[in-house]
């Protein structure tokens, strides 16, 4: 009985081991089964995108081909910048593609072509004949091969070992040079992409005997290149900027930028000025070819998905036949000057635009050597500053306005100005005298003491003689430059070109001499370009408008023509003046008589212009190698009623007057040039 109980119980608990074995077996199988079904489910329902797009990703490759960039006109559809066809010679890597089968590629192109050495490397020598000579390369490495065999080196050690032991081994005929030249470029590019090996010099004869051999080729392909053709030659040169080579291909400190955009190392892009402000709109997009390929990686088939095409099209603002003009107007004036004694002046700077719109018309700049050798300088006219000198006082009259320190019409005595601590301020035109003259008069007559009174008053003082300048002058100065700032003095215009300045400001805090300065445009600087945006905001009754130099982006065309519009680019209006029309008109009137009246700065140059104009002259002091010099500038607009047109001329390091140079003269060309063509 107790045996036939120990039996059954020792097969129940044999029963009941099995069983919770069969229950934890279970349990893992429906476990395994559960984390299976989501792990399916997670694939098909997270990650179907992410996986089609890889898939998308191996069948259609972008081809890395050079496409063409968008072509550059003028206003007037005058083609500026064009693309020029070269013959180039390419090589398409497979993705089953050996070492051993590029070599033999290279070894046979090589017989067809002649291939540039000059650009090998020393590394690219060894490297060529470490593929070449391998038996020389293991031997000479055997107790560096067991070591690494041993991980006692890593790698980059045996690497750099090896270099350093087939140095002295290296000798390459020509023919091997050139195949190791050829060998350099196929292995730069990546899988199923062209890489150029010739694109420079690339005879009929190579391009043809390449073509013919191209079964014998596999990758290599005959094609078109090309490079940026200037139809006006030097005419805006820089300002259209460069665009890299393939051998520079991505800018290093940009590179990170331009691969995250789609961009492959070797692509040319824009590196300055116009090319490199409208990169997105002037790079071509790239063919796309869809590949099918079989269990093996090779390639059984393609198709072209997208073709691809050049960059979109840019229309400037400027005006190529005003351009021209305005140049050679420059280089002769720059000759008259020198003719006169300006033989230290290093720099001519000339905007020209349409103030009711923010056009860029022109921009032109020279620089001239002290040999007289002149230079362009025409992104000077954005990327420099200078003092200007009293241009600068109609808006200063306009803040004097507006914080109610002065009124319309309002006199003031125009005398020597003496402050305590021996500081003696003066006007140019009355220097010992005392005249009393209105806000216009102050204008045409280029009044500094009307302006240096103005600035009193805005810092809530009124001159008297012998009296003390506040210690802190914070306010004030605050409150003027704020004044001049809104007319674009002193603040980045928002022109669509890189590296455009904003000026520079000088320490006033504690120095109310500067603070009387800076109303006379003789101590904060500007760039040509802010000349022209205050003076258009001035002629269009007071609005700053954001200058541009392109007007419109359009697609690219199969033909000639222009293609269709795409983006249309307006001047922004960036702020209206805070001052009523009549304040606006007393400037314009006072402006006005500055070009047309007998007494005013800039009467000689201005008064018989083609239409009237307006505008003001301005002169600041300066220092040119420790001697002193002048800044003469010229602003304007015309017709003085209704403006069409106006212009910013600055003139650096002038010889200091008497006598005054006839700079102004520029001016009126200018204004006779565009009022002539018009007609």
């Amino acid at each position: 009985m107790l045996k036939r109980l120990k039996k059954e119980s020792n097969e129940l608990r044999q029963k009941r081991t099995t069983q919770r074995r069969l229950n934890v077996l279970f349990i893992a199988i429906m476990t395994l089964m559960t984390l299976l079904v989501l792990r399916l489910g997670y694939l098909q329902i997270v990650k179907t995108e992410d996986y089609k797009e890889a898939v998308a990703s191996n069948e259609n490759i972008e081809i890395n081909e050079s496409v063409p960039r968008g072509r550059i006109y003028d206003r007037n559809g005058k083609l500026l910048v064009d693309n020029t066809a070269k013959k180039a010679i390419t090589y398409s890597r497979g993705r089953m593609t050996t070492t051993e089968d590029m070599l033999d590629i290279a070894r046979e192109l090589a017989k067809l072509i002649d291939m540039p050495t000059d650009k090998l490397t020393e590394v690219d020598k060894q490297t060529y004949y470490i593929q070449t000579h391998r038996n020389v390369a293991d031997k000479l490495m055997e107790k560096e091969a067991e070591q690494y065999q041993h991980n006692m080196i890593s790698q980059e050690e045996y690497d750099s070992i090896l270099y350093r032991k087939i140095a002295s081994h290296v000798k390459l005929s020509q023919t091997e040079l050139e195949t190791a030249a050829i060998y350099r470029e196929m292995s730069a590019g990546s899988q199923l992409t062209p890489q150029t090996i010739k694109n420079e010099h690339v005879s009929e004869k190579e391009y043809a005997l390449v073509s013919q051999n191209l079964a014998k080729l596999p990758g290599v392909n005959t094609t078109m290149d090309w490079d940026r053709k200037y139809l006006y030659g030097d005419t805006l040169r820089t300002m259209f900027g460069d665009v890299s080579s393939k051998e520079e291909g991505l800018p290093k400190d940009n590179i990170d930028y331009y691969l995250a955009r789609g961009y492959a190392r070797n692509d040319r892009v824009g590196q300055s000025y116009l090319e490199y402000q409208y990169e997105d709109v002037l790079r071509g997009r790239k063919k796309t070819m869809h590949y099918m390929t079989d269990k093996s990686g090779q390639i059984i088939s393609s198709e072209v998905v997208d073709p691809g095409s050049r960059g979109n099209d840019l229309v400037l603002s400027i005006d190529i036949d005003l351009q021209q003009k305005i140049e050679k107007m420059i280089d002769k004036h720059i000759a008259t000057l020198r003719a006169q004694g300006a033989k230290n002046m290093d720099k001519v700077l000339v905007v020209v635009q349409d103030p009711n719109n923010g056009d860029i018309l022109a921009l032109a700049g020279r620089q001239i050597s002290p040999e007289g050798k002149i230079t362009d300088y025409h992104y000077g006219t954005f990327t420099s500053q200078y003092a200007v000198g009293s241009s600068v006082k109609g808006a200063t009259l306009l803040t004097g306005y507006h914080e109610n320190a002065i009124s319309l019409n309002d006199k003031m005595v125009d005398e020597p100005l003496s402050f305590a601590g021996g500081m003696k301020k003066k006007s140019y035109f009355n220097q010992d005298g005392r005249v009393t003259i209105n806000d216009k008069e102050a204008l045409m007559h280029s009044s500094n003491v009307y302006m240096f009174k103005t600035a009193l008053k805005i810092a809530g003082l009124n001159y008297s003689s012998g009296m003390a300048l506040p210690d802190d002058i914070t306010e004030a100065g605050r409150i003027l430059r704020k004044g001049l700032n809104q007319f674009g003095l002193g603040v980045k215009t928002g022109i669509d070109l890189p590296n455009e300045v904003m000026g520079q400001r000088g320490h006033l805090t504690d120095n109310a001499g500067n603070y009387l300065d800076l109303a006379i445009g003789q101590y904060d600087t500007y760039s040509p370009l802010q000349l022209s945006q205050y003076i258009s905001t001035i002629a269009n009754d007071g609005y700053r408008i954001q200058p541009h130099i392109v007007k419109e982006i359009r697609q690219p065309s199969k033909t000639e023509t222009l293609g269709p519009v795409k983006e249309v680019i307006d001047g922004k209006v960036l702020n209206r003046i805070n001052n009523t029309p009549r304040e606006i008109k007393q400037v314009q009137s006072g402006f006005d008589m500055v070009f047309n009246q007998i007494e005013g700065t800039g009467y000689n140059s201005f008064h018989d212009t083609v239409v009237k104009s307006a505008g003001k002259t301005g002169t600041a002091e300066v220092f040119q190698k420790g001697q002193p010099r002048v800044n003469a500038t010229y602003i304007g607009y015309a017709p003085s009623s209704k403006p069409e047109m106006s212009f910013s001329i600055i003139y650096s390091n002038q010889p200091v007057p008497p006598p005054w140079l006839p700079g102004g003269d520029l001016g009126k060309d200018i204004i006779n040039a565009y009022f002539s063509s018009k007609k």
